[in-house]
């Protein structure tokens, strides 16, 4: 296998409802999953009361999608927070999970949840981890990043990686320019109550409040080296969110994949699955990355080794 697919697909509260039009959705979750034909898959947003409900959720999700979650017998790779919003991972059956290699990071790390697990794909052991960014609180999300990039690059030694996430926060990663490679979608918005959780504010000498997209987590994030797939190939922007009925912010794409240096110089493509299907099944767009296997770069020295793991 020379060429790897890894997506992420937040999939708008699935199975929180046993309604008819609920099951309906389900089936075109499913079938969106189905064609993303990916290796590994990451999801956000399975909806249940406890770890142990989640689990069995994410089991019959793997089952109708035709993939594998559990990382070893009866325990499937999922990551419950503090919340009834939960993470999970999917996978192609015949991978190889490297043995005592799955982590979860829960309450005690984010508002959501952090899964992340390794696999062994063309002999190279490559990290691969599906996180929801919270949605309140500014700071908390910088915060979280922080340990976001940590979970990811440390210790120092750690295989390279991927995470796909509902990161809900605009990206500060730049293109070669210097500009930002995601424009700012609530500049020319005028101000309303929602945008305190997106947003930092002033006023100008007149009392005026002026507003701009908070990129505080972005900017952990791409400072700490977790660089964003589709600037590092400088693809032309695509939202993944907007499209649903009731959205209120726009355009905006705040669903992606973020790599270490290692895997940087090995991807190929970036890819929005934004089908009608893909419209209609959830709020989120999948995201999808593609790298080669054999084009993975050296073992990059990402921090300092004299600081505690």
């Amino acid at each position: 296998m020379a060429e790897v697919r890894f997506a992420t697909y937040n999939m708008l509260n699935l199975f929180e409802s046993d309604s008819a039009e609920e099951r309906e959705r389900y089936g075109r979750v499913v079938e969106v999953i189905r064609g993303l034909d990916a290796d590994v898959l990451a999801v956000q947003e399975i909806i249940a009361p406890n770890v142990e409900v989640a689990a069995a959720r994410l089991r019959a999700l793997a089952d109708d999608a035709g993939m594998e979650c559990a990382y070893e017998p009866d325990r499937p790779a999922i990551a419950a927070g503090r919340q009834r919003f939960h993470v999970g991972l999917l996978w192609r059956p015949g991978l190889t999970v490297v043995p005592g290699s799955f982590r979860t990071y829960g309450a005690a790390d984010f508002w959501h949840a952090l899964a992340k697990i390794t696999l062994e794909i063309d002999g190279r052991r490559v990290q691969y981890a599906s996180h929801h960014g919270t949605p309140f609180g500014r700071h908390m999300r910088a915060d979280q990043m922080e340990r976001v990039v940590a979970v990811m690059t440390r210790p120092e030694g750690s295989p390279p990686g991927l995470v796909g996430a509902d990161w809900n926060c605009v990206s500060a990663d730049r293109r070669p320019d210097g500009t930002f490679y995601d424009p700012d979608p609530y500049a020319d918005s005028d101000w309303y109550a929602d945008l305190i959780y997106q947003t930092v504010w002033g006023y100008d000498e007149h009392g005026r409040r002026w507003h701009r997209a908070d990129r505080e987590p972005g900017e952990v994030l791409y400072a700490g080296g977790l660089t964003d797939a589709a600037v590092v190939l400088d693809r032309p922007w695509e939202a993944t969110v907007g499209h649903w009925p009731g959205n209120t912010f726009g355009d905006r794409r705040i669903d992606a994949i973020r790599v270490t240096a290692e895997i940087a110089p090995a991807l190929r493509a970036v890819e929005v699955t934004r089908t009608e299907l893909a419209r209609s099944a959830s709020d989120h767009l999948p995201v999808t990355v593609t790298y080669e296997t054999t084009a993975l770069g050296t073992q990059a020295q990402r921090s300092n080794p004299q600081l505690p793991s």
